[in-house]
């Protein structure tokens, strides 16, 4: 049954194929009719029956088309390609003379590689400056730690800088045993007045106890004399003599005690003032130690600094990379300092998208849409594009340039770091132009149709 169905549904269409292509035969009966009958009688063509209906199928598939058929809606935005984080900047601190430039644009080196030499005269010279400073404060700060030692006691032990020379060492060696012996002196001087005192208050004292002494037998001889005076036995003169005798020897009593107390106070005063001598000279040796301490301190920063300075003097690569954006061309030539002399892209550096958005489409764009980057180094209609997705969106907008209107800044992320050119894949380099379509939706293509026509309506709808 299917069989004759198949071949009934053959011959049919043979026969319409034979009609077509077999050439028309003369109808006699509508030849020779006037135009308007022969137009009424004739049968209507297949050709325009068929025809019909592919332009009407054509029209029902064109409107299905427009009204289901989805387009994405994109965001269009301009950028560069770059690496993640900022390039590594090289720069030098401080000005100097180019020497030598050790890398040319481009070219590829690694963490600790000398880039560009500077001259180190100057650097150099300050630093044997600072270091000739350092040496004399601890010179100093040695000197006077040795007195200060000998001052209390500890014995005079005076030791010298590493980097002092032995005719540096014995010098100051001798400094310090002059200015000490100049203060041993001064405590010599104060030490005799004290002895002196002393030695005259102990002369004094055996006065004192010699008339102490003597004042008692005085006393009793004249009592004695007064009697035998009395009985005639001695002149009453003797006795007067004897009692001038006893007020003299009282009076020189008297004159002795003040004697002792004096040099007492003379011997006291002469110790004090020894003392007040040793612990003066030992205060301002102190004070002149702590200065020079601090001075020495602060030459040490000093030659840190200078040496820090002389390391600068080698730029050398903070990672592993690629030189960008070479500043330097002449040997011999000045730079400033803190000015960038070139840049490194980091290899281990992953590469993405900044584009800017304009503050049309800002209002449309999220974070995680989906983004088509093309490159203007290749044509994306051979070459395609990359996929990526918006990371990141700046929070205000900026000028880039003067006179321009203000955009946001994106940042893409790149699902891979290369284009596929002729069969190779080649690396997105740092720098490059891009454009990038971010899909914020998708849309009819009827409404891409009719949209702009209802805007116009709407808006001349409002007109006086």
């Amino acid at each position: 049954m299917n069989a004759l169905v198949t071949i009934g549904r053959g011959g049919a269409l043979a026969k319409m194929k034979g009609a077509i292509l077999a050439p028309r035969a003369v109808d006699y009966d509508t030849t020779f009719l006037p135009a308007a009958l022969e137009i009424i009688e004739r049968p209507v063509s297949p050709t325009a029956r068929i025809t019909a209906r592919v332009m009407l199928a054509g029209l029902i598939a064109t409107g299905a088309w427009l009204t289901f058929g989805r387009v994405d809606v994109v965001a269009p935005t301009q950028g560069r390609i770059a690496p993640i984080g900022e390039t590594k900047v090289v720069q030098s601190p401080e000005g100097g003379i180019v020497r030598a430039i050790l890398v040319r644009e481009g070219q590829r080196v690694r963490k600790g590689q000398v880039l560009v030499t500077l001259d180190p005269t100057i650097s150099g010279a300050e630093a044997a400056q600072a270091r000739v400073a350092l040496l004399s404060a601890e010179l100093d700060v040695a000197r006077n730690q040795a007195i200060v030692d000998a001052l209390d006691g500890k014995g005079f032990n005076f030791v010298a800088p590493a980097e002092a020379s032995p005719m540096e060492a014995e010098t100051n060696r001798g400094l310090a045993r002059a200015r000490l012996a100049q203060i041993e002196a001064m405590l010599a001087v104060g030490r005799s007045d004290s002895g002196a005192a002393a030695s005259a208050s102990v002369e004094a004292q055996a006065q004192v106890r010699k008339l102490e002494q003597s004042l008692p037998l005085l006393e009793q001889q004249i009592a004695a004399n007064e009697k035998m005076a009395a009985k005639g036995y001695v002149s009453r003169l003797r006795v007067v003599e004897m009692r001038r005798q006893l007020i003299a020897e009282r009076q020189d009593l008297v004159a002795a005690r003040a004697t002792v107390a004096r040099f007492g106070q003379q011997s006291r005063s002469a110790a004090s003032s020894s003392i007040r001598t040793r612990e003066e000279a030992r205060a301002q040796i102190l004070q002149d130690l702590v200065k020079a301490q601090e001075e020495a301190r602060a030459r040490r920063e000093e030659v840190a600094k200078t040496v820090l300075r002389s390391s600068f003097r080698d730029l050398r690569a903070p990672v592993d990379g690629t030189i960008s954006q070479l500043q330097l061309h002449t040997e011999g030539g000045v730079v400033e300092g803190a000015k960038p002399l070139l840049t490194l892209v980091p290899d281990n550096a992953r590469l993405e998208a900044e584009v800017m958005i304009g503050n049309g489409d800002i209002g449309f764009v999220r974070t995680g849409m989906p983004v088509k980057v093309k490159l203007q180094a290749f044509p994306y209609s051979r070459y395609g594009t990359i996929p990526g997705t918006v990371v990141a969106i700046s929070p205000e907008a900026v000028v880039m340039k003067e006179g321009q209107p203000a955009v946001y800044k994106a940042r893409v992320a790149l699902d891979r770091g290369y284009i596929v050119a002729n069969g190779a894949k080649v690396r997105l380099r740092p720098g490059m132009i891009a454009s990038a379509d971010i899909v914020t939706g998708t849309r009819t293509l009827l409404s891409y149709i009719v949209g702009p026509v209802l805007e116009t309506g709407g808006d001349a709808l409002h007109e006086r």
